[in-house]
């Protein structure tokens, strides 16, 4: 493959990474192998522990587009990606993961979507969710009318069209995506979308664009978290996840909204009620049910601390597993 050396890189990759060197391999010949060639690697390697470092400083020498930078201490998830961001120079930017795959012409589609629309502020397409064996696949189209003028309209759009949270992954124009804020929560991947059908249109090719790599396929239909029943066992066992990620989301994104001043005021505020409207409408189900996870969280504190205590002898520790047998079936 013929690499160009010496024009500026349109399109920038960021790749933020942590002891990666089981499939770090993989997703940097992927990226090497893309049909647009006129982009830069950015790897942001967080102080990894294994041979990453090794790995990314080998293809360092033989692809003059991939930048290797290594942080001196871990920084953070979310931090990690964020500095991938301020380390690019490119005019648009794409995030890829150590642990996912990017078709080979996935940049050059969202380029040419791009083009079609200089308004457009992201271009992204469906997802592809394969195992790791390769003998299942399921595709999310994603794909939803958001190149609309009006930012309440695309919100909406978002809001009950969105089936897979990979549009992250998709390419970004740079200026506009420096202006939205990703945050260090969860749903953080949903609300930085949000903020971008906020700044402008988003535009649609209609190829895969990413390859998850998941343990087995499981069908949903929103990009929240699937539903479970309330039960003792759930109660005392749910994740963050279920406790309160809706809540997040809704209020978060109104914060979001309101604070991107790059946005006249107006449109804004119409946002915010496209927001509010939409997603209460759509996970109206779910709050009631992260209140109750939230309210039984004392108890999940106090039944953590007597499992504590009771592995400090034999006998309560077999008391406490009868028990925890009894609870989990209910």
């Amino acid at each position: 493959m013929e690499i160009q050396k010496d024009l500026q890189p349109l399109v920038s990759i960021g790749i933020p990474v942590y002891n990666g060197e089981r499939c770090i391999r993989q997703a940097l010949d992927a990226l090497r192998a893309q049909t647009y060639e006129n982009l830069e690697l950015v790897i942001s390697d967080n102080a990894s522990t294994d041979t990453t470092g090794e790995i990314c400083r080998e293809y360092q020498a033989k692809d003059r587009r991939i930048k290797y930078f290594r942080n001196p201490v871990n920084v953070g998830l979310y931090e990690n990606f964020r500095r991938v961001v301020t380390l690019s120079t490119g005019e648009y930017f794409m995030w890829a993961a150590a642990d996912d795959l990017k078709p080979p012409r996935a940049v050059e589609h969202c380029v040419q979507a791009m083009l079609r629309n200089k308004r457009a502020v992201t271009a992204h397409g469906s997802i592809l969710i394969r195992t790791a064996d390769g003998k299942e696949s399921a595709e999310y189209p994603n794909e939803i009318p958001l190149a609309d003028p009006s930012a309440a309209v695309r919100i909406r759009n978002f809001t009950y069209g969105l089936r897979h949270h990979g549009m992250l992954f998709c390419l970004h124009k740079r200026v506009a995506l420096l202006q939205a804020r990703l945050g260090n929560h969860i749903g953080q991947d949903y609300l930085l979308c949000l903020q971008m059908c906020l700044l402008g249109p988003i535009e649609y090719t209609p190829v895969p664009v990413i390859i998850y790599q998941e343990r087995g396929i499981t069908p949903s239909t929103n990009p929240m978290y699937r539903e479970v029943p309330i039960t003792v066992s759930h109660l005392l066992t749910a994740n963050k996840i279920y406790r309160r990620k809706c809540w997040t989301v809704l209020l978060l994104g109104c914060y979001y909204l309101a604070t991107r001043r790059q946005v006249p005021w107006s449109e804004r505020w119409n946002a915010i009620g496209a927001h509010v409207i939409a997603f209460g409408w759509l996970y109206r189900s779910r709050f009631p049910r992260e209140i109750l996870y939230q309210l039984f969280e004392p108890v999940l504190w106090l039944s953590t601390l007597v499992w504590c205590l009771a592995r400090q002898s034999p006998v309560t520790l077999r008391l406490a597993r009868k028990m925890q047998t009894r609870v989990m079936r209910t």
